[in-house]
C-alpha cells in the first residue's frame, strides 16, 4: 500500500466547522449510526472472520510493556491480571474488540509522577460536557430525539471509566475523572478556547472529547502538551491529538483505488438510459471553502491520474446555500459540455440537492459516485436529493450500516457489567470511544506514562479487527507508511435504493435508504476488485439488526450477578 502524501496534515482539520449551526446535527448523525473506537484484536484480513487469539503488536512498545503474545513468543516469565482470559490471551470481557492481556509491571515502582496529571497512584483526566442551556445542543437533542441529560452523560462517563479501570492494565494507578462543562455554544470559538484553558487548569494528563469547533479547542490543549483523545482534528497533531475520522489523504487513496479498479474503462451502466452505453467519463464535484480545500481537490485529481483515471471536468464550489441554484446551473452545464457520464461527488448535503435538482432540470442523468463525504452518505439527507437522480448514486463511505443501540458493543458491555442499561443510552455511542481509546493507550504506554509513550503505545497497537458492525482503526505507520493520527481506515460500498422503507439515522420512518453491499463488508484500498456489487438487493442491508455470529464475543460471568 502506498503512503499518504507528505502534506496530508495540512488538510486534516474537519470541514464540518464551516457548516454553521447545522453542524451540530450533522456530526451527531454521523456518530450515532455507529462510528466508535473499537479496541483490541488484530486484522486477519477477512472481514467478519472470528479470531480469538491475541494479536501481536505491530511496532516497538515502550519499556515495561509485555503483552500476552510477547510473553508466549519469547517465553517470558510474566504475571498477568486475574482479568486475563488465559485461553485466548485477551481481556475477559464479552467484547469482540477487547485488547489482548498486558502483564503486570515488575516490582512496585511505576515511576511515580512521570508527567503532568500523573502520580504514582493516580492519573487525572478531564471529559468535556456540553452546556445544558446551549441552543445548539438543544437543537441536536430535539432533532435526534436524544433525551439524555448532562447528569446522565456524566454518570455514563463514570461508569465506562469504572469498567475499563477494572479490566485494563493501569500499572497500579487509578484514573480520576473530572469534567468541564461548556461555557457557551458548541460552535462558539471564544467559549471553546476558554473551556480548553479551564480544562488545562485542572492539570490533567488527558482530555476526552470537545466542542465541535475543532481546531480552537484541540490546538489550545495541544500547545499545552495535553493529550486529546477523540478530539476534533488539527493540522499538526504530533504527539498528542488523536482523531476518529479518516484523514483526507486516506479518503483520496480509497477514492482513487475504487474508481480505477471498479469503474474506469467500462460503460456507465448505472447512469440514465442516454448515457449507459458510453464509456465512463469522470467529473469531480468538490465542496471547497478554503485554499486548502482547493488544493485537496487538485490532489484527488492527481491521485486519480496516477491510477490511470482522467477527470474531464472539475467543479469546486463554496458553501453558500443562498447561491446553490446559481452554482448548480453552472456546474451541471460544464459537466454536460465535457461529456461527463459519472460525477465523483464530495459535496455537502445542504447544497448538493440543488445540483441533483438542476441535473434533472437539464435532462441529464449521470452516475453519482459517492466519495466518502460525511452526511451526503446518510439516508437522512439522501431523501432530500432529487430521487430521479439519486437512483443512480453509489460509492463508498466510512460509516457502517446503522444499528440498534442495544446491539452495539458499548451498550452490551455496560449492561453486562452493571446489570442495567447505561444512563445516557442515546449518547453512549458518542462518549464511549474517548474512554476506550484512552485506556487502550494507557496499557500500551507502560508504567512510565508520558505523552510520548502513550503515542508510541497506540502506534504499536495492531489495527482493530475487520468487522461489519464497526470500522477498523489504526494509529501509527503500519497501514499508511507514515505517522497517522487519524482513526478509521476502511470503507464500505453502498448505493441508494429509492424504494426501500424504514427508519433513517434519526429514527424517522420513510422511503429511500442507503443499502450496503455484501452485507456491509468493509475494504482497504488494496481490497477492491473489479466486481461491482451495487444495485443488487439480494446481499445488501440497510441496517444491522443482529451482529454477525463471528462478531459475537464469548460470554463471561457478569460482575452485576455477584
Amino acid at each position: 500500500m502506498q503512503p499518504v502524501d507528505d502534506n496530508d496534515r495540512t488538510d486534516r482539520p474537519s470541514a464540518l466547522r464551516r457548516y454553521g449551526p447545522i453542524t451540530a446535527v450533522l456530526i451527531v448523525i454521523a456518530l450515532v449510526v455507529g462510528v466508535s473506537v473499537v479496541t483490541g484484536g488484530g486484522d486477519d484480513g477477512d472481514t467478519g472472520a472470528a479470531d480469538d487469539e491475541a494479536a501481536a503488536p505491530t511496532g516497538e512498545l515502550p519499556d515495561g510493556v509485555v503483552t500476552w503474545s510477547m510473553a508466549q513468543d519469547q517465553g517470558l516469565d510474566a504475571t498477568f491480571p486475574e482479568t486475563c482470559d488465559t485461553e485466548s490471551g485477551r481481556v475477559a470481557i464479552p467484547f469482540f474488540f477487547r485488547t489482548e492481556c498486558v502483564a503486570d509491571m515488575e516490582g512496585d515502582d511505576n515511576g511515580g509522577a512521570t508527567a503532568d496529571g500523573v502520580t504514582g497512584d493516580t492519573i487525572k483526566i478531564v471529559a468535556w460536557l456540553p452546556n445544558e442551556d446551549d441552543p445548539v445542543f438543544g437543537l441536536v437533542r430535539q432533532a435526534l430525539g436524544i433525551s439524555d441529560s448532562i447528569d446522565e452523560v456524566r454518570a455514563t462517563y463514570e461508569g465506562l471509566v469504572e469498567i475499563f479501570q477494572r479490566y485494563y492494565q493501569a500499572y497500579g494507578r487509578t484514573v480520576e475523572l473530572e469534567f468541564v462543562e461548556a461555557s457557551g455554544s458548541m460552535l462558539d470559538p471564544v467559549a471553546a478556547r476558554a473551556d480548553a484553558v479551564a480544562a488545562a487548569e485542572k492539570q490533567p494528563f488527558a482530555v476526552l472529547g470537545g466542542p465541535l469547533l475543532a481546531n480552537v479547542w484541540t490546538e489550545e490543549l495541544h500547545d499545552r502538551g495535553i493529550v486529546c483523545m477523540a478530539c476534533p482534528g488539527i493540522s499538526d497533531p504530533e504527539p498528542s491529538a488523536f482523531g476518529l475520522q479518516p484523514s483526507l489523504g486516506q479518503v483520496r487513496k480509497h477514492v482513487a483505488a475504487y474508481v480505477s479498479t471498479k469503474l474506469a474503462g467500462k460503460p456507465a451502466e448505472f447512469a440514465g438510459e442516454a448515457l449507459q452505453d458510453d464509456e465512463r467519463v469522470f467529473g469531480l464535484l468538490y465542496q471547497a471553502q478554503t485554499d486548502a480545500d482547493e488544493e485537496s481537490a487538485g490532489r484527488l485529481v492527481d491521485e486519480l491520474a496516477d491510477a490511470g483515471v482522467d477527470v474531464a471536468e472539475t467543479v469546486t464550489y463554496p458553501l453558500d446555500p443562498g447561491r446553490a441554484q446559481e452554482l448548480a446551473a453552472s456546474a451541471i452545464a460544464r459537466f454536460k459540455e465535457a461529456g461527463v457520464t459519472s460525477v465523483i461527488i464530495r459535496a455537502d448535503p445542504i447544497t448538493a440537492p440543488a445540483f441533483s435538482n438542476e441535473a434533472t432540470k437539464q435532462d441529464w442523468f449521470p452516475e453519482w459516485v459517492l466519495a466518502a463525504y460525511p452526511f451526503t452518505d446518510a439516508s437522512t439527507f439522501g431523501r432530500t436529493f432529487d430521487q430521479d437522480q439519486w437512483t443512480h448514486a453509489f460509492g463508498i463511505s466510512f460509516l457502517p450500516p446503522a444499528s440498534e443501540p442495544t446491539i452495539t458493543p458499548p451498550y452490551q458491555l455496560y449492561e453486562w457489567y452493571f446489570g442495567e442499561p447505561p444512563p445516557a443510552d442515546d449518547a453512549l455511542i458518542l462518549i464511549y470511544p474517548q474512554v476506550a481509546l484512552f485506556f487502550t493507550g494507557l496499557e500500551y504506554a507502560g508504567p512510565n506514562l508520558t505523552v510520548e509513550n502513550l503515542r508510541d503505545g497506540l502506534f504499536a497497537f495492531p489495527p482493530t479487527p475487520r468487522a461489519v458492525t464497526q470500522p477498523s482503526l489504526d494509529y501509527g505507520t503500519e497501514l499508511w507508511g507514515r505517522d497517522d493520527y487519524a482513526g478509521i481506515d476502511d470503507m464500505v460500498e453502498l448505493w441508494w435504493d429509492p424504494t426501500a422503507e424504514g427508519p433513517d439515522e434519526t429514527g424517522q420512518e420513510g422511503t429511500g435508504l442507503y443499502r450496503y453491499a455484501n452485507g456491509g463488508m468493509r475494504y482497504m484500498p488494496d481490497d477492491y476488485t473489479d466486481a461491482l456489487d451495487v444495485f443488487d438487493p439480494d446481499n445488501a442491508v440497510t441496517q444491522i439488526t443482529n451482529p454477525p455470529e463471528a462478531e459475537v464475543p464469548p460470554d463471561y460471568p457478569s460482575p452485576a450477578s455477584g
